[in-house]
């Protein structure tokens, strides 16, 4: 069965018996039912239909390119291999997947939800709140203005994770290279280490 559809010729049996396999999806955890796709152009147009449904706050993460190749075609080739774009554009309650371990519990694959965008000197503190101003609770008349910046924050991510439930985690950036071994790096990009799913 699965050679037929690896040839896009499937038998009417088969395609019978894929659809005996359809039942209702239990999502308790909140996510969506993940979906694949053969081509990035895929990804990248449900990925942007799912985003255009959220109406939260959204923040723009540009990767920071490097590395010693100067040519930009064989540059670009190299970089193109990587899980992690050039422009990541995340939104509050956006369903996000981890490109990487962070530990035990949250690896390569794991899914979560956007909760919002933080300052990471302040996460997990009295002041970590939505704007970073550290203003949560406060009324209007004792709020205060901050030195910090948008371009700081990054996304902190609820996870659902086997058996224990949900955690919270800060996502940071992340560098991947493709290095000689020699030490020299060709080329590296640094990005947030989840992907808009």
């Amino acid at each position: 069965m699965l050679n037929e559809m690896r040839f896009g010729r499937l038998s009417q049996e088969s395609i019978a018996r894929f659809r005996s396999l359809s039942r209702p999806i239990n999502d308790n955890d909140g996510l969506g039912a993940t979906e694949l796709f053969p081509r990035r152009d895929d990804v990248e147009r449900s990925n942007n239909g799912r985003m255009s449904h959220l109406q939260t706050e959204q923040k723009d993460f540009v990767a920071s390119d490097g590395g010693t190749i100067t040519d930009l075609g064989q540059r670009e080739k190299m970089l193109a291999n990587f899980m992690a774009p050039k422009k990541l554009v995340l939104r509050v309650g956006a369903q996000v997947m981890l490109i990487k371990n962070m530990d035990e519990m949250l690896v390569n694959g794991s899914m979560g939800k956007i909760l919002r965008f933080v300052d990471p000197a302040l996460y997990g503190t009295d002041y970590d709140d939505v704007d970073g101003s550290g203003n949560a609770g406060k009324p209007k008349s004792e709020r205060k203005k901050t030195a910090t910046t948008k371009d700081m924050f990054m996304p902190v991510v609820e996870f659902s994770v086997p058996n224990r439930g949900r955690r919270e985690a800060l996502i940071m950036t992340e560098t991947w290279k493709v290095e000689l071994p020699s030490g020299e790096v060709q080329v590296s990009r640094t990005q947030v280490w989840c992907l808009f799913f």
